[in-house]
């Protein structure tokens, strides 16, 4: 059962007397365990809603439309936890010290319906994937890494067998679509072994859909874990050479490129990104796989709306990390800088807190900020990356924009706006 948090005025669930602090038990005769179960029965036109009130179970026979709402918000779904012990886990790589959530493994199939989270799917039970099917949770994202069996346990730190490829085969026979990620770790599930992840996978093609190659990151938290490195920029080009072989051959045989590396290939390998054609539908743009090339074609798309001056002359110190540095420069910034009376200085800051090999802008704290820009003349505005904030409005050193303002004595702001709009949001964000 779950717990009623909310009821909406002049609602359905008004009229019958609910209250927060009920709770929903059934809905004709299924049992509801979570918003999800909830969303998916209540459209039923014809409703036995079986409600826990003061103790006593209470049942509502309601005839509504199918697109009608009760009016009820129910409390947040709880993660479940991963129990996997994966060896290139960003949780074992975080130091000690941090707030509590940094240390929780989430590994929640209906998360990865709602937001994109990947998934193991190791624990993932009869139960649950029926569940799946029949409410049509779809499309998933999961972590495969190698479908090898000795290489998969050794990866995810699991002593079974997880039987992924039967799981892959009911949920995609059943019409739900996925789309897998590889991490590729050299030594590891590189070469035959990630040859034969990918053609393991191509198999379900096409309700899997996409398979995204991320390559290792590691931090410089490493005391106790097993040993790993990273690729160097020639085995990052050899991996780009080796995956744009294997798609031509998937495009022979599917009629599709099936496999998609994330965009830190292309950028540490030090290679132009790919045109946008490359990347099909983007299917996992989120992923890191086209995200800079989807950026890069927006802003020029809309590079004849961009203002053409600022009202007064302006200086900005934009944020960002060692990762997107030079792209931004290139292709946003040096357009940008043509704007009248505007003036803007991008640095890259170096992530010192989790070690130089972290380079995406999202994992940058706010005290390598501070100690980077410290020294600098900063003008009158200090841009900062759109992901450097969790929903509380910490960094992951638990600093807010405020504190790191104060410090700098310069105003900050999250750049989370259109890039073409930075004009006049800089503009708008000072006082005239």
């Amino acid at each position: 059962m779950v717990k009623i948090i909310n009821i909406d005025p002049n609602s359905i669930a008004e009229d019958l007397g609910l209250q927060p602090g009920d709770f929903v038990k059934e809905i004709n005769g299924n049992e509801i365990t979570d918003r999800l179960d909830y969303r998916f029965y209540v459209t039923d036109e014809s409703i036995d809603l079986l409600v826990q009130q003061a103790g006593q179970e209470i049942i509502y026979e309601i005839e509504k439309e199918a697109d009608d709402q009760l009016g009820i918000k129910l409390e947040d779904m709880k993660l479940k936890a991963c129990g996997n012990n994966c060896v290139f886990c960003f949780v074992y790589q975080n130091p000690k010290g941090m707030r509590k959530p940094l240390y929780f493994k989430d590994e929640d199939y209906r998360f990865s319906f709602m937001y994109g989270h990947y998934v193991t799917m190791t624990t993932l039970k009869e139960k649950e994937l029926k569940r799946i099917v029949t409410q049509r949770l779809s499309p998933l994202y999961i972590s495969v890494h190698a479908t090898e069996e000795k290489v998969r346990r050794q990866l995810l730190g699991i002593r079974f067998d997880d039987h992924l490829l039967g799981k892959i085969e009911y949920l995609t026979s059943n019409g739900i679509e996925l789309h897998a990620q590889i991490v590729l770790c050299p030594g590891f599930n590189d070469g035959a072994v990630f040859e034969k992840t990918v053609d393991d996978l191509s198999a379900y093609y096409p309700q899997l859909r996409s398979v995204a190659v991320v390559p290792l990151g590691l931090t410089r938290y490493r005391e106790g874990l097993v040993e790993m490195r990273m690729h160097t920029a020639q085995e990052l080009r050899d991996e780009l050479q080796h995956i744009q072989s294997m798609r031509s051959q998937l495009e022979k045989q599917l009629g599709d490129p099936f496999v998609y590396p994330a965009d830190e290939f292309f950028i540490k390998a030090k290679q132009d990104l790919p045109p946008a054609s490359f990347y099909g539908n983007f299917y996992q743009i989120e992923n890191g796989v086209g995200e800079f090339r989807d950026m890069i074609d927006s802003f020029e798309k809309g590079r004849k709306g961009i203002s053409s001056s600022v009202k007064r002359p302006l200086r900005i110190t934009w944020v960002t990390g060692t990762l997107a540095h030079s792209l931004l420069e290139r292709f946003i910034v040096e357009p940008l800088r043509q704007t009248k009376n505007l003036s803007i200085d991008l640095v890259a800051v170096r992530n010192e807190f989790y070690g130089p090999s972290i380079e995406v802008s999202g994992l940058l704290v706010a005290q390598d900020i501070y100690e980077r820009l410290k020294q600098e003349e900063l003008g009158d505005l200090v841009l900062l990356p759109p992901r450097v904030l969790n929903e509380d409005g910490l960094f992951l050193d638990n600093w807010t924009v405020d504190q790191l303002q104060e410090k700098l004595k310069v105003p900050c702001h999250v750049f989370t706006e259109a890039l073409t709009e930075l004009p006049q949001v800089v503009d708008g964000l000072l006082p005239q």
